[in-house]
């Protein structure tokens, strides 16, 4: 396992990610109109869209490399 020093003590450090959340995020009109019982979108352009945005997120993630561990460390060191 490879170990990286950053000053983040979040996952800012993973940019992957973050696209990945971002594009995520992406779904939430979506969720907002199934568990509202707001019908605006078609039902075939509504799930074409999930599963590209779904795509997506899955594209960013396997582009993280899961075999780095970050330690966190004092940017004054």
């Amino acid at each position: 396992m490879k170990s990286k020093e950053t000053i983040e003590d979040g996952w800012n450090c993973v940019p992957e990610l973050l696209e990945a959340i971002e594009e995520l995020e992406a779904i939430n009109d979506f969720k907002y109109e199934i568990k509202n019982c707001v019908r605006v979108s078609s039902l075939y352009g509504m799930v074409e869209e999930m599963k590209h945005i779904l795509q997506n997120v899955l594209d960013k993630l396997d582009e993280v490399d899961t075999e780095v561990e970050y330690t966190t460390v004092d940017d004054n060191e």
